[in-house]
């Protein structure tokens, strides 16, 4: 009795499984996809016509490092221009980009970064054809890790495969100051990032060149008291620090854009006037005595020469709103603004600027258009 029970619950529940409906095969044996959840499905996938890879990256970077990336661009249909978009980078900027993409099977473009900080993520390339941008192929950026230097206090923010010291110029700025003009040849640096410490005022006056090839005219005002800067900066190739020292000797030179700042002013000149006051003295008693013609002569000679140098400089006016510059170049940094008619003194002049002193001695070049034409 006990074995026909169970059999006859066993043959029940088969029988009730069997009627129950499966929650598998009701669904999709019925289900249309709507054509929202179809849209973007093409029935068969587009080939891949342009290949992209990062082939070189630098295995040591320093955080403030410019720093190449080449990328290996494969075209399928090496007859169609195509254009490469950079997106989702992380701690670095993009320095300088390839010039040109030539049309052909093979690409290799070299990008420039500059790295702003330890954890880096390059960014995204894509890729397109020009009449097609809207199927674009690519590839993912990666992720880096910049070292922070520990530099010594005298670093200059720049790290270079090379940085050279052309030439430099000391004179004086104002009574209390003197400005300093540094001409610097910079290879694969972070220019841009120059600085002196123990300055007032300075900065980048203007630069020319390439990244591989800058030259940068940088200036800084320091205290007159102050005898000597030095600074150093971090070789790539050497890959450690090298000084720079720099005596502050103001004198005249023509390298310097602030030359004859006061050609009554130096000891110098002061020094040339007393002794030309001296020949002067000294001929007149050997032309007393002696009647020879020719001490007149290098009487009238010496006189003339001692007159350019006390004949009161030009005044002239500066309109309102005009710039003062520090350097007679387009690029020149200007660091003052007249906001009302000004009256300086005229030290000297080109075809495009004239050089001015202030009341307060401070020296500059303004655009002759700037000049008051009355």
């Amino acid at each position: 009795m006990k074995t026909l029970l169970l059999l006859l619950l066993s043959l029940w529940t088969l029988f009730a499984f069997e009627q129950e409906p499966s929650v598998f095969s009701g669904y999709y044996e019925n289900y249309v996809p709507s054509e929202s959840e179809t849209a973007g499905i093409s029935e068969k996938p587009q080939e891949q016509l342009i290949y992209l890879n990062l082939e070189k990256i630098p295995k040591k970077i320093y955080v403030g490092q410019i720093f190449p990336v080449t990328l290996k661009i494969t075209s399928l249909e090496k007859e169609k221009p195509f254009f490469v978009r950079l997106k989702n980078g992380k701690n670095v900027s993009l320095v300088q980009e390839p010039d040109l993409i030539g049309q052909k099977a093979i690409n290799h473009l070299t990008y420039y970064f500059k790295a702003t900080g330890k954890n880096i993520r390059l960014p995204d390339f894509t890729a397109a054809y020009d009449d097609d941008p809207a199927h674009a192929y690519g590839t993912k950026g990666v992720n880096l890790k910049a070292i922070r230097l520990n530099p010594p206090d005298d670093f200059c923010n720049v790290l270079a495969k090379n940085m050279q010291l052309v030439n430099y110029q000391a004179s004086s700025y104002t009574k209390q100051s003197n400005i300093v003009a540094l001409q610097l040849k910079v290879y694969y640096g972070n220019y841009d990032d120059f600085q002196l410490g123990g300055s007032s005022n300075q900065g980048i006056d203007s630069y020319a060149g390439e990244l591989n090839d800058t030259i940068l005219f940088y200036y800084a005002i320091f205290p007159s008291e102050v005898e000597k800067i030095s600074f150093s900066y971090f070789n790539l190739d050497k890959n450690r620090y090298e000084k720079f020292k720099i005596p502050i000797i103001v004198k005249r030179s023509s390298v310097s854009t602030q030359i004859n700042l006061d050609p009554q002013g130096s000891e110098f000149t002061k020094f040339k006037i007393m002794a030309t006051a001296v020949l002067i003295f000294f001929w007149l008693i050997l032309w007393l005595n002696k009647k020879r013609w020719i001490y007149p002569v290098l009487i009238l000679l010496a006189g003339g020469y001692l007159v350019t140098y006390l004949i009161p400089l030009k005044k002239v006016c500066i309109k309102p709103q005009s710039r003062l510059y520090l350097l007679p170049t387009p690029q020149s940094t200007p660091f003052m603004t007249f906001y009302e008619r000004t009256i300086v003194k005229q030290m000297n002049h080109n075809s495009e600027y004239t050089k001015i002193k202030l009341p307060n001695d401070t020296i500059g070049w303004v655009k002759n258009e700037d000049i008051c034409s009355n």
